[in-house]
C-alpha cells in the first residue's frame, strides 16, 4: 500500500499566500492563516511545521491523540502569538492500513472510496452551525452571507475545545482523499470532486482536474488556493 501525492498553493488574487502546507509519506497538512499579511502566514507556517514534527512521534492515531494536538498547537500559537494571528488547520494521518484526520476552522477533509465521499469533515464557522440547525441546506454554505465567519480557529483563545470524536478507521487500496482551504472547496463543488477523481488515474491529474474548474469561477481578487490530492494503490 502506497500514498501517491499532488499539492497546491497560490495566492490567488491576494497580495500574499497565508496558507501553508506540509506533507510527509503518512502526514498531511494544510493550514489557511488569518490576521493578514505576516500575521496569518506565520500562524499557517508555525501550524504546519510543528505538527509534521509532532505526528513522528505518533503510534497510534487515536481520538485522543487528536486531540491532543489541537491544544498542543493551539497553546503554542497563543504563546507566539504577533497580532491577532490565527489559522485554520486540517491534518490527516495514515499510519499502516489506518487513517484519521482532525480539522479546525473550515479547512476540510474528504474521503472517497468506490470514487464517493464517505467522510466530510464539518466547519466550524456560522454557516455549518446553520445547517445544523436545519436553517440552510449544505449546498448554500458557499453561497451564504456569513460564510467567512469562524467559530473556531487555532490561535483565537488559549484554550480551544472541539466537541468531536476522531474515530481512526482502515483505509483500502482505491481510496482518495483530499485536504483543502475554503479558497479552494468553495469553487469545487462535491459531485465535481467525485467526477473529476473517477476519470483521473494520478493525483496530479485530479488535482489539475478540479483546478481548472475553480478557476473558471474565481473572481479578480479571490482567496488564496490550496489542496493536497492522495491515491492510495
Amino acid at each position: 500500500m502506497e500514498c501517491f501525492i499532488a499539492r497546491y498553493s497560490d495566492k490567488g488574487g491576494r497580495d500574499n499566500n497565508e496558507d501553508y502546507v506540509g506533507i510527509t509519506d503518512d502526514t498531511y497538512v494544510v493550514c489557511d492563516g488569518l490576521g493578514g499579511h505576516s500575521d496569518g502566514e506565520t500562524a499557517s507556517r508555525m501550524a504546519v511545521e510543528y505538527l509534521l514534527k509532532a505526528a513522528v512521534e505518533i503510534q497510534k492515531i487515536n481520538d485522543d491523540e487528536m486531540h491532543n494536538m489541537i491544544y498542543k498547537v493551539n497553546s503554542l500559537i497563543c504563546e507566539n502569538r504577533i497580532g491577532n494571528m490565527a489559522t485554520t488547520v486540517v491534518a490527516g494521518f495514515v499510519r499502516g492500513d489506518v487513517f484519521n484526520y482532525f480539522n479546525v476552522g473550515d479547512s476540510r477533509l474528504y474521503y472517497f472510496r468506490n470514487n464517493r465521499i464517505i467522510v466530510q469533515s464539518k466547519d466550524h464557522s456560522v454557516t455549518q452551525a446553520c445547517v445544523d440547525m436545519g436553517e440552510i441546506k449544505a449546498d448554500k454554505m458557499r453561497f451564504h452571507p456569513d460564510r467567512n465567519k469562524l467559530t473556531k480557529a487555532l490561535g483565537l483563545k488559549e484554550e480551544i475545545k472541539v466537541n468531536q470524536k476522531f474515530q481512526p478507521f482502515k483505509v483500502e487500496i482505491g481510496d482518495s482523499f483530499l485536504l483543502c482551504t475554503d479558497g479552494f472547496w468553495e469553487y469545487v463543488y462535491e459531485k465535481e470532486m467525485q467526477k473529476y477523481l473517477k476519470k483521473a488515474s494520478t493525483p496530479q491529474e485530479w488535482l489539475d482536474a478540479m483546478l481548472k474548474k475553480a478557476l473558471t469561477r474565481t473572481e479578480r481578487n479571490h482567496d488564496n488556493i490550496s489542496a493536497v490530492c492522495v491515491m492510495i494503490k
